[in-house]
């Protein structure tokens, strides 16, 4: 039986066959790190959106049950008047924005026992990669509260920044904004 010499050659790669699977490996590398590093940073923008979102159903459950603390006696009227959120922070937690710049900080029960975090009873326990501090201001149909977070995800010194306002309807009922406003959200 006669074989013919180009079937008696291996078959091997040549080097334009390698150098093209090389660069599709490359490419599919680099879209691959990119999209672990949108989930990653995704993940962080959680922690903030669903803080905020607590912060302030919790300062509107505040606003609501705030007539407990007026005098008694007075008109329904006059108590839904002095309806007020919790008086703003002092200091963010943490205090100091470095501590969020690039990386996470893990708080303790002293930043969260002062006012106002005790009367919307919110603390954080797990380390934490944004700033927040809380905002308000007046009392009856003028009272408004702010929730803020903001933090320096990649370290660059670039902060993203999420808030959201909650403040009394007609019926003076605090109720929240529909949407989180974000600045610099992929930073």
């Amino acid at each position: 039986m006669v074989v013919s010499v180009q079937a008696r050659r291996q078959r091997g790669f040549s080097a334009i066959e390698l150098m093209n699977f090389f660069a599709l490996a490359a490419i599919l590398t680099a879209i691959g790190m990119y999209a672990l590093a949108r989930y990653v940073r995704h993940g962080k923008t959680a922690e903030a959106r669903e803080s905020l979102t607590r912060l302030a159903t919790n300062a509107a459950e505040y606003y609501n049950r705030s007539d407990a603390t007026q005098p008694s006696g007075a008109s329904p009227q006059a108590v839904h008047a002095m309806r007020h959120f919790p008086p703003s922070s002092r200091t963010p937690v943490p205090e100091d924005a470095l501590n969020v710049r690039g990386k996470k900080y893990q708080s303790n029960g002293m930043d969260w026992a002062a006012s106002p975090w005790k009367e919307l009873q919110f603390s954080i326990i797990q380390p934490q990669c944004y700033q927040y501090s809380f905002e308000s201001q007046g009392s009856g149909a003028s009272a408004k509260a702010q929730v803020l977070a903001e933090g320096d995800l990649d370290g660059d010194g670039t902060r993203s920044k999420y808030s959201i306002s909650v403040a009394p309807d007609e019926s003076l009922t605090a109720v929240i904004a529909a949407e989180i406003e974000r600045s610099d959200p992929e930073e």
